[in-house]
């Protein structure tokens, strides 16, 4: 990323964190957690005895400022509370953090006057911090109820799409060869995005992968709240089989023009995204404060993903995340 924008969006390269770290960011984005299933997803193992647990979460996570343990003994991250969503930055919420500083707290904010862009991302597979990469990236810029701006763009990963992927997307290398790479988008990327809250269907799976290939590019660090439709849907939908976005659009009669691709599945999201906030206000939701709350608390029908061997990253697994 060239200097002008450096200087514009006070981008700062922060040093990688160890894997473990990332993960357990990762897992934290979602809500907080005890230490016993923080350690069991981070360190992909069986439960561990809480004690033992306690000890190997402030060894690994102690020294990084970013993470804390609550009085009700669950560990959080600093750029994310219970809805799946980081501290407020001031101009609505998404932004290119400088190292070592975090964003003012600010929760008070009213969801319909709040801007959203909603992301969706193709990728060559399911693991960005095992070299999977975009190969088509789109968001989608809500404000006042209505969608104001759509970018997409398809994206040359600089890597091989391998044949499953290719027969779920429809994109194929050919269409992707002559295309730009993620560093020469990155800018506009960067920019469709800032000061909006960041939503997505499954916002964990797209948020990984926007960070992975944004700090790739520029080595700049995305802070912000972030919004995972998924996750509202499990608590303002529990009589739905699913919550994958098939279900949830065919409930609020959203048609998805070109599902599994980018720009299809981004705009279908925004209109599902203004259906559950609706939905949300019914319930007496009606600022972030509140939503965090409500998706913070406990529910009767929430099920919880505990996959053995698994680090917790998102897969086929989780029928809320499929068709």
């Amino acid at each position: 990323m060239d200097g002008a924008l450096r200087h514009t969006l006070g981008l700062a390269a922060r040093p990688r964190a160890p894997l473990l770290v990332e993960r357990a960011r990762d897992l934290l984005a979602a809500g907080p957690l005890d230490a016993a299933t923080l350690i069991a997803h981070v360190c992909a193992q069986a439960r561990t005895p809480a004690l033992i647990a306690e000890h190997m979460a402030m060894a690994l996570l102690g020294e990084w400022p970013e993470f804390s343990r609550g009085a009700d003994g669950l560990w959080r991250h600093a750029a994310a509370s219970g809805a799946g969503a980081a501290p407020d930055s001031g101009d609505n919420s998404l932004f290119v953090h400088p190292a070592g500083t975090s964003a003012p707290a600010r929760d008070r904010d009213r969801l319909d006057r709040l801007s959203y862009v909603v992301v969706d991302v193709e990728t060559t597979g399911g693991q960005a911090e095992r070299g999977d990469r975009i190969t088509e990236i789109a968001a989608v810029v809500v404000r006042g109820g209505e969608i104001v701006e759509v970018f997409e763009a398809l994206v040359n990963p600089q890597r091989a799409i391998p044949p499953f992927i290719t027969r779920l997307t429809n994109i194929s290398w050919e269409m992707v060869r002559d295309q730009p790479t993620f560093a020469e988008l990155c800018e506009n990327v960067v920019r469709v995005m800032q000061g909006h809250v960041f939503v997505a269907h499954n916002a964990a799976f797209d948020w990984r992968f926007v960070c992975a290939e944004v700090a790739r590019s520029s080595g700049a660090t995305l802070e912000g709240r972030r919004l995972c439709t998924v996750r509202l849907a499990r608590k303002l939908l529990p009589q739905l089989p699913r919550r994958s976005l098939d279900w949830v659009a065919r409930h609020y009669g959203v048609d998805i023009t070109a599902r599994h691709r980018a720009a299809g599945d981004a705009v279908a999201t925004a209109h599902v995204l203004q259906g559950l906030l609706r939905d949300a206000a019914d319930h007496g939701v009606e600022t972030w404060s509140q939503l965090d709350r409500f998706l913070s608390a406990p529910s009767a029908t929430a099920r919880r993903r505990r996959p053995r061997g698994r680090s917790g990253m998102p897969g086929p697994v989780d029928r809320d995340t499929t068709a």
